[in-house]
């Protein structure tokens, strides 16, 4: 009875937790809010990614990608899939793909100041630039 307990209980602690349909990204002229939700819903449905947070400024697109643990060992084989897809709804773009924690982590406090708009998009585009650099480092 306790092998059975326990197991109940290891188990019930690895369900994933559920997905928010929040708008990930911060809406600007070039990329309109159903165009960005209807490609951030592909991209979630691709094997590997659990969740995804974009944003964008003139020019510039970062993406930033929860990779599930199972799949951290085809990290890079995710990345370029997700950077086709994208090149692929935006070629005019320049767009990096990032799967680490710390990049997604900014853009959400980006798209937080955005939201109570304490940043101008002056500012958020010199974010996104340094955010770009941050995600290149490889040290």
């Amino acid at each position: 009875m306790i092998v059975v307990f326990t197991a109940i209980l290891l188990l019930s602690g690895c369900k994933e937790e559920p997905q928010s349909e929040s708008k990930n990204t911060i809406s600007t002229k070039e990329l309109s809010t159903a165009e960005s939700t209807s490609i951030e819903k592909e991209i979630k449905k691709m094997k590997g990614v659990s969740d995804l947070r974009f944003i964008h400024s003139k020019d510039k697109l970062l993406v930033a990608i929860k990779v599930t643990n199972m799949d951290r060992l085809q990290l890079d084989k995710i990345q370029k899939k997700v950077k086709k897809k994208m090149n692929s709804e935006y070629p005019e773009m320049d767009i990096t793909v990032s799967a680490d924690k710390k990049i997604f982590m900014k853009i959400e406090e980006l798209e937080a100041k955005h939201a109570k708009k304490k940043m101008s998009e002056r500012d958020i585009h010199k974010k996104i630039v340094s955010l770009i650099k941050l995600s290149k480092d490889e040290g």
